[in-house]
């Protein structure tokens, strides 16, 4: 694996895990609501839900190589697709105001940070949309392995920086405020990697 190759799957990681949405109000409800560890245990719970969903892509994904390589590159054109469509949608489409809502269920913390991903399907289409550009057929287990943990530790890094920021210094507001210019970032990430990818698909295909 290069710095290269595994640094375009840390951008596609970033923006995706970026992006808002339940997950993020989740994690801003309990950080503030409760306590700083506590949103910090549910973006550990969160990761390693989308670990959970990252092991079962790449496993699929490798089977899928290993019998068809015809299926596997249609899934990685269509894995493009789907992530410059959800880039343009995250550019253009105007982000509804997050809500807080303060009489959820006071599940263990890092309990409700795991069921909230993994008992979201749409996670594993992401995954496999994802890792298809990214799972060759000679990467060995350790390759592997390793965008599975980069992949999860992305995502409860942002998270757990999520939890610190609105509890350290009282920004919840000022954060709930800029999600739409976060949401425009992690979309523009997304339309100009899909680009390199689909560069990258017909160079070597």
């Amino acid at each position: 694996m290069t710095l290269v190759f595994w640094l375009q799957f840390v951008a596609v990681c970033v923006a995706g895990a970026m992006s808002p949405g339940y997950s993020l109000v989740l994690i801003i409800r309990n950080s503030t609501k409760y306590s700083r560890l506590a949103g910090i245990m549910s973006a550990v719970g969160h990761g390693l839900g989308m670990g959970v969903y990252a092991i079962f892509a790449v496993t699929g994904l490798i089977i899928i190589l290993t019998t068809n390589i015809y299926i596997f590159k249609s899934i990685q054109i269509i894995g493009i697709i789907f992530l410059f469509i959800f880039g343009v949608l995250f550019i253009f489409q105007k982000n509804e105001e997050l809500k807080i809502e303060n009489n959820q269920n006071k599940l263990n913390s890092f309990l409700q940070g795991f069921l909230i991903s993994i008992l979201n399907p749409k996670i594993l289409i992401w995954f496999s949309a994802v890792f298809s550009q990214f799972v060759r057929s000679d990467s060995t287990f350790l390759t592997n392995s390793i965008l599975v943990i980069t992949a999860s530790a992305i995502d409860c890094v942002w998270y757990i920086i999520v939890a610190l920021i609105v509890t350290s210094y009282n920004l919840k507001d000022f954060f709930k405020k800029r999600v739409n210019i976060i949401q425009k970032i992690s979309g523009t990430l997304l339309v100009v990697i899909s680009i390199l990818l689909i560069i990258n698909f017909f160079k070597y295909s």
